[in-house]
This record gives structure tokens, C-alpha cells and sequence, in this order.
């Protein structure tokens, strides 16, 4: 169990981005000859994409393994094709998903070394003002590290008709504080035994994520006493 050799180096990297001013633009042409228009793009809906294409270059001079993900899939990022990476933006509250409820529960039964261990998120605040985004802060954080444990709900998220729908993130200040992967299961799996989503075998659910959880756990002990 270890996270990517190159944690620390992608954490300055995407530091150094913080105070940074970002100009997203367009120019059309048209096709009769009436000249080219061009103006600023002031829509915070599409920042989230932008943004995948600003950082990428930074990060794949200093780093040659940093590869894009699949478009409009996970992960965004790639290192060695092993360390799966995660960019998230919001401006004012973090309101992005994390993950659909349904679908990271598969991926937790199914690997969970991989979404928890080898999955990490680069989470950027930003202001936009007069076509212009203006990075203010910045988080790396593991998956523990941006939920929230102490809502109405064992996990964030959002509710759509009464079903469990997108997992939530905590506030930006909560994140990093005081959680641990323990915690993460714990409440995860109290979360797939009360959710009203349809989830076969519940039980079998939580029992292999246990056993994935515990056997990571036992291996990061005797791993060092076997060096």
C-alpha cells in the first residue's frame, strides 16, 4: 500500500498555481468573411474542464509519467499508469461530487486499494470576476480527507426523491482535519446498510469491504518488519 512517489511534487507544482489569474477566451471566424469576434468566457460551468487542460502541461514538464485520463471519464489523471488523480474546482462552497453513491460503492467492493489509497484529489478554490478566474487556494487531499461524518446522513451527499444520489464533499476548511481511513469505512459501510438505494446483499458488501480494509491495514504492519 503507498500513494504516488510523486505526491509532494505535484502538491508544489499545483501551490505554486495559487494567486495565478487565468484568461479563458474565444474567437470566431466567419465563414463570409465578416471578420473575426472574440471575447472572455464567464461561465463557471465549464471551468472544471478548462482547468484539466491549464494544469496538465504543468505538471507533465516537471513530471514526463503524468498522463490525461479518458475524456469525460475517471480518473482525469494518470501517473505511471498506476496513481490515479482527481481534479476538483469550486468557487464559494464545495459543491462538486465526489462520486455517484451507487457506483463508488462498486468500485470500493471491487478494489478498494485503488479508489482509496491510489486515488487522490487536487482541489482548487477559485473567484471569477470579469471573464477573469482567479485561483485562491488549494487542497491535496485523500478521499477520507473531503467528506463530512457529522450530517444527518453517516456520509455527505445528495439526496434526489428520496434516493441516495452523488457523494458530497465537507467544507474546504474541514477538509484534511482530523479523519482517517478507519473513519472513512466505518461510516461508508453504515452508509450501505441504511441506504434506500437498491444495493444487493448489503452484508456482502460491507463484509468485503472489511476484509479489503483489514488486509491493507495488516500488510502496512508487517510490511516494515519484513525490511
Amino acid at each position: 500500500m503507498s500513494i504516488d512517489p510523486e505526491t509532494e511534487q505535484i502538491r508544489e507544482i499545483c501551490e505554486s498555481l495559487i494567486g495565478c489569474k487565468i484568461n479563458i477566451g474565444f474567437t470566431i471566424t466567419l465563414q463570409n468573411g465578416g471578420g473575426n469576434h472574440s471575447g472572455e468566457i464567464n461561465n463557471c460551468n465549464i471551468i472544471g474542464d478548462c482547468m484539466e487542460d491549464i494544469l496538465y502541461p504543468f505538471i507533465k514538464e516537471k513530471i514526463p509519467t503524468f498522463e490525461k485520463g479518458p475524456k469525460q471519464a475517471s480518473p482525469d489523471f494518470y501517473n505511471s499508469k498506476i496513481w490515479e488523480w482527481e481534479l476538483k474546482c469550486f468557487s464559494g462552497t464545495p459543491g462538486f461530487d465526489v462520486s455517484n453513491f451507487n457506483s463508488y460503492i462498486t468500485q470500493l467492493e471491487d478494489n478498494l486499494e485503488k479508489k482509496m489509497y491510489k486515488t487522490q484529489y487536487l482541489i482548487f478554490k477559485y473567484n471569477l470576476k470579469d471573464g477573469i478566474i482567479t485561483i485562491t487556494d488549494f487542497k491535496l487531499c485523500n478521499v477520507w480527507e473531503i467528506i463530512n461524518y457529522t450530517g444527518k446522513n453517516p456520509i455527505s451527499l445528495q439526496s434526489k426523491k428520496g434516493m441516495w444520489y452523488n457523494i458530497r464533499p465537507c467544507s474546504f476548511n474541514d477538509m484534511n482535519k482530523n479523519k482517517t481511513p478507519s473513519m472513512f469505512v466505518k461510516q461508508i459501510c453504515k452508509a450501505i446498510d441504511i441506504t434506500p438505494n437498491n444495493i444487493e446483499n448489503k452484508q456482502n458488501t460491507i463484509d468485503n469491504i472489511y476484509k479489503q480494509f483489514y488486509k491493507l491495514q495488516y500488510s502496512k504492519i508487517i510490511q516494515p518488519m519484513n525490511t
